[in-house]
């Protein structure tokens, strides 16, 4: 069996977004690395926008629900990393757009 594409992954996972921020969370920058193994398990490496955030089991379980719909996962896990920290220049552009968080030139 082949492994699951990383691509793919990162597709799937932008149908999760952070309750709070309102943006996925591929886009938020807070998925570091996806792992494929042999006989479809598919683990991701993220992180959260802070420590203790109250629904890191939320996102957990949608995030293994979801990986389980690409056909071939079988298994789905999550590991919380904290390093790097997570702040606003992991953000891509477009989810600064999705933010409105433009620079902006002060006068």
């Amino acid at each position: 069996m082949e492994n699951i594409g990383e691509n793919e992954v990162l597709e799937k996972l932008k149908s999760i977004k952070d309750p709070e921020m309102g943006i996925n969370i591929v886009d938020l920058g807070l998925v570091y690395k996806v792992h494929s193994h042999e006989g479809g398990k598919v683990t991701v490496d993220m992180t959260l926008t802070g420590k203790g955030c109250p629904i890191s089991d939320v996102i957990k379980y949608e995030i293994e629900e979801a990986l389980k719909d690409i056909p071939g996962v079988r298994e789905a896990a999550v590991n919380f990393v904290w390093e790097p920290e997570w702040n606003y220049s992991m953000i891509s552009p477009a989810g600064l757009e999705i933010l409105e968080l433009k620079p902006h030139k002060h006068k």
